[in-house]
């Protein structure tokens, strides 16, 4: 009987982390905002303000991480960062100082997420597998789904049971301690033992090495002047931004159409699921498809679904876009890893996934205040809707333009040789 290939270990191990680190942190966040605003003064904008100092720590440090990981151990990383995890939240729970919880959650914070998991996580993947990358990539990042579901109602009965700062220090020591456990067990490569169901065979297209596949490590210059590195981000990161602010403007929207705060909150829950359920579907036909031609498809369904939305607000159609939405969303980002690892290599994937951040992150930032311009200055979001799906269709061009960069690069030559 053939032994169980030790990458899908690393899945699970993957699955555990990004269920840890993203449901103590974004998806628990809220539970905190009330609390401490009541303790320490602040307005709710105030209070929400510690997100949006993560989300520009993580865009400003991720080059550097992703660089790094490229050239020392991932698993000497992932130790550094469960020590640091703990660290960020006991200065939380202990500090009385807004400047030095600023700090905390715009430095060490983002590089310690980006270290246990958030950047070191695919690179592991892409490391272990190749035939069936498309599979193991969307089974790891079921934990993304899952921190929602498993830690928030942990959170809240801590903070009921002792407070929040009794909350923070509960959730950083035993958060890292598991942590730390996966980063000291996890072995970071293959061995002379370890063999891929597949392996050596013929892999599917988009798996076939391209000229930016290279087996050395790419400069930055080079991964930057590759018109692949731009396709990819762009418009992956484009959709996931547009599916993030129409996710923060679902409930609005069905409060202001009538609806309960039960039927309202559910469209969360709605898109969350279908989420999870896209992820599953991808693990089993990921590795059987065309990235780029799929991608292109839900892409081009996002902008109808948009145009839905300026259409009708009633409580079904409201539902089926959140469902819509969902599917999109859990797809697009494992497959934009596994896009990046085929074209890129697994050699320069932390630096190419580093570089690629701070353009997520800033259309990110950008869409989520464009909706809120929007509705300030027109009282609804038909232009918002009506916007969505013209980016909706411009980022289905721009993947499918993946197709055609891929011999046209001017840094093909520098890649190439790179490569001899």
């Amino acid at each position: 009987m053939s032994r169980i290939y030790y990458g899908w270990m690393v899945v699970a191990a993957n699955v555990a982390i990004y269920t840890l680190i993203v449901g103590a942190t974004y998806s628990s966040y809220g539970l905190f905002v009330l609390p401490i605003s009541h303790e320490l003064g602040l307005s709710r904008a105030a209070a929400n303000s510690g997100a949006i100092l993560m989300n520009l720590g993580m865009a400003a440090q991720a080059p550097f991480v992703g660089m790094l990981l490229d050239r020392v151990p991932a698993k000497g990383m992932m130790i550094f960062g469960s020590l640091l995890f703990a660290a960020a939240f006991a200065l939380l729970a202990l500090s009385h100082s807004l400047w030095l919880n600023a700090a905390v959650l715009a430095v060490l914070l983002p590089f310690a997420f980006q270290a246990t998991g958030s950047l070191t996580a695919p690179l592991l993947i892409v490391r272990w597998f190749t035939v069936q990358r498309g599979r193991a990539m969307a089974i790891s990042q079921l934990g993304l789904a899952l921190g929602g579901v498993v830690l928030p109602p942990i959170v809240g009965g801590l903070i009921e049971q002792g407070g929040w700062r009794h909350a923070l220090q509960v959730m950083g020591w035993v958060g890292a301690a598991l942590l730390l456990a996966i980063a000291v067990a996890i072995r970071e490569r293959p061995g002379p033992g370890d063999r891929e169901r597949g392996a050596g065979e013929l892999t599917p297209p988009q798996q076939q090495p391209t000229a930016t596949q290279a087996p050395t490590r790419l400069k930055v210059g080079q991964i930057l002047g590759s018109p692949e590195f731009w396709t990819i981000n762009f418009s992956c990161g484009l959709v996931v931004a547009m599916a993030t602010a129409l996710l923060i403007t679902l409930a609005p929207l069905a409060r202001a159409s009538g609806f309960s705060m039960i039927q309202s909150a559910s469209l969360v829950s709605i898109m969350s699921t279908f989420a999870i359920i896209s992820m599953l579907l991808l693990a089993v036909v990921a590795d059987r498809i065309d990235r780029i031609v799929v991608l292109s498809i839900l892409f081009a369904l996002g902008a109808a679904v948009s145009l839905e939305l300026m259409i009708s607000h009633g409580y079904a159609l409201l539902a089926v876009a959140a469902a819509a939405m969902g599917l999109i969303q859990g797809a697009t980002a494992p497959m934009q890893y596994a896009l990046l690892a085929d074209r890129f290599g697994a050699a320069s994937f932390g630096a190419v996934t580093g570089l690629a951040s701070p353009l997520i992150a800033g259309l990110g930032l950008l869409t989520i205040r464009f909706s809120g311009e929007v509705f300030d200055r027109t009282g609804g979001y038909d232009v918002l809707f009506a916007s969505f799906a013209a980016l909706q269709l411009v980022a289905a061009g721009t993947i499918l333009l993946t197709r055609f960069a891929r011999s046209k690069s001017k840094a093909d030559g520098m890649i190439r040789a790179a490569s001899r």
